[in-house]
């Protein structure tokens, strides 16, 4: 078996609820990565996946802001948002309180580097409670630093409340790119 579809493997049988095109996505990154633990930034192109677009989003932590500052970001995830955020860094985008642990998560993700699937029930903006579903990955920068956090967010509308007290519960599984050699 090919170390990709290896891999993709893998990931399924650690997280078989999730959406397929999930796994789509990790395939592209897998296939930019080649023989390296993380994919460099270059060799990755969203175009790779183009049905995945509008979810797709990029962060790069910026020395000089201290923090993630996002490069991209698909229609559906600005809309999610309710606005574009492009520019904007990660602390500006979630809020102060959400900040310390989403925080904590991307700089592992990088660090060690790992792979992370979420699955959440939240609120976004101003709008609804709904279901939101994640594949976050590491990529290292032209300097070959790891130092770029690339991802979907997959969110599905049919989960949507008004109850404006939803009970918000989360899943967050982290794998060390590593395991998927």
């Amino acid at each position: 078996m090919p170390s990709d579809a290896k891999a993709i493997s893998e990931l399924k049988k650690r997280i078989p609820q999730a959406d397929g095109r999930i796994f789509d996505f990790f395939a592209a990154w897998l296939a930019a990565r080649g023989d390296a633990l993380v994919a460099r930034r270059k060799t990755f192109s969203p175009l790779s996946v183009p049905s995945l677009l509008r979810y797709m989003w990029i962060y790069r932590f910026e020395e000089e802001a201290g923090d993630y500052v996002c490069n991209l970001a698909g229609e559906s995830v600005n809309d999610a948002w309710g606005k574009g955020i492009k520019g904007r860094t990660l602390r500006n985008i979630i809020g102060e309180e959400d900040y310390p642990v989403v925080r904590e998560r991307w700089d592992s993700i990088t660090g060690v580097p790992l792979v992370q699937y979420g699955a959440v029930e939240e609120r976004l903006s101003s709008l609804d409670a709904w279901h939101a579903e994640r594949l976050l990955l590491p990529m290292s920068s032209e300097d070959g630093k790891t130092d770029v956090v690339l991802g979907i967010s997959l969110y599905n509308l049919d989960y949507l409340t008004d109850d404006k007290s939803v009970n918000v519960s989360e899943v967050v599984m982290q794998f060390p790119c590593s395991d998927f050699l």
